[in-house]
């Protein structure tokens, strides 16, 4: 009992970590970020191509794997994933622990700082 009590304990103050990471974002900051890293595949605009990964637009409280205009892996169809913040710096941090067998072939944003840039930029860009 006293090991389920201190894994859930670890559990959740990472989950209110990743949540007040994000919310810790500076999103002009993100945005160069989100060039550097991310442009090459990734559009935002409403009804944006799909280039090499899909288009964000709406991506937040969207079910992973469901965005019309890309064919998802199996792996992210099936992975249960409602983005938020939390779920959004999760797999950013690291996409293929997070959903191995992802198509994405990022080995993610390991910087905190950066990480929680990003996930403010797409926040206010992806509406």
């Amino acid at each position: 009992m006293k090991r389920w009590i201190g894994a859930a304990s670890v559990l959740i103050a990472g989950l209110s970590a990743t949540a007040a990471l994000a919310q810790s974002g500076d999103a002009t900051r993100g945005q160069r970020v989100f060039n550097t890293q991310c442009r090459a595949c990734h559009t935002l605009e409403k009804d944006g191509p799909s280039p090499a990964g899909p288009n964000l637009h709406g991506v937040f409280g969207r079910k992973a794997g469901t965005a019309a205009g890309y064919e998802f892996s199996d792996a992210m169809k099936n992975s249960g994933i409602v983005w938020d913040d939390a779920t959004m710096a999760d797999y950013n941090r690291d996409p293929k622990g997070k959903v191995p067998g992802t198509k994405m072939v990022f080995n993610g944003v390991k910087n905190a700082g950066q990480l929680a840039d990003l996930v403010a930029y797409l926040k206010e860009a992806t509406k």
